[in-house]
């Protein structure tokens, strides 16, 4: 059901989209700016890439439960082919890595002839194709927090929607939707709650005040201000006051 829903999302967004096909760019990247759900994100992307003449949509990023691997969500490939992908066969894809050497749009097809493939992944290839997986781009994404993911765009429906791609649009759209996760799901990290004299001793830690210095500045003693700094260490998970700031910056506590 959930697929059926997002297919019809997809559909949806893509008739709003064909209305103004010279706006279509811009207005993908305002709509994938101001999503509200990584859902929202990935239902644009795909409705745009479809206009293109790609109806598969993949996004790559690092597993934290396991790492060496990397963690897919997909949406139009064959059926056959996801639940081949997620019986093990996943563990012999060669692209994540690929992508990640490549730091560029890459074709798939010249991936999936790369010299320095093992047999394994050969092979992982060669079932792509048997289950009907298509040509296609990949392009590697950057973010703040999720520092490097990647969208695979495939499953065309002509040759020459690949050898015709307006790559630097194709690869504009897929930034724009890793910043937008990446921002929805910074959002979802719970910040550290600070009492307001923490936050205030935080700053001035920030500053490069010492301890004698942050008391002259309060009319406080310097116990007391060490006192303070321990709980903010505990609270922010750090044992230094350079990663207090920079944890403090990061969660929005403080300004620089």
């Amino acid at each position: 059901m959930d697929d059926i829903q997002s297919e019809c999302r997809a559909e949806r967004a893509e008739h709003r989209m064909g209305e103004s096909a010279t706006m279509e760019d811009s207005w993908a990247i305002r709509q994938i700016a101001a999503a509200e759900t990584r859902d929202d994100v990935f239902t644009i992307a795909r409705a745009f890439y479809r206009t293109h003449g790609f109806h598969a949509l993949s996004y790559l990023k690092p597993s934290r439960d396991h790492p060496g691997q990397a963690d897919v969500i997909s949406f139009g490939f064959p059926e056959e082919w996801i639940a081949r992908y997620n019986d093990g066969l996943n563990l012999l894809d060669p692209f994540p890595s690929l992508i990640a050497r490549a730091g560029r749009p890459v074709r798939l097809s010249h991936m999936a002839a790369d010299k320095s493939l093992t047999p394994d992944q050969r092979h992982f290839v060669e079932q792509a194709r048997e289950h009907g997986v298509t040509d296609g781009y990949a392009f590697p994404t950057f973010g703040p927090h999720q520092h490097l993911a990647a969208f695979g765009i495939n499953q065309i429906d002509h040759q020459d929607r690949v050898e015709h791609a307006d790559i630097p649009i194709l690869h504009a759209i897929a930034q724009a939707a890793h910043l937008r996760i990446d921002q929805l799901e910074a959002g979802l990290i719970q910040r550290p709650r600070l009492a307001p004299r923490e936050v205030v001793i935080l700053h001035w830690i920030a500053q490069g005040k010492s301890n004698e210095e942050i008391a002259l500045i309060l009319g406080s003693k310097r116990p007391t201000i060490a006192t303070h700094i321990k709980r903010i260490f505990f609270k922010l998970d750090v044992s230094d006051r350079a990663s207090a700031a920079v944890k403090g910056v990061k969660y929005g506590i403080i300004d620089i």
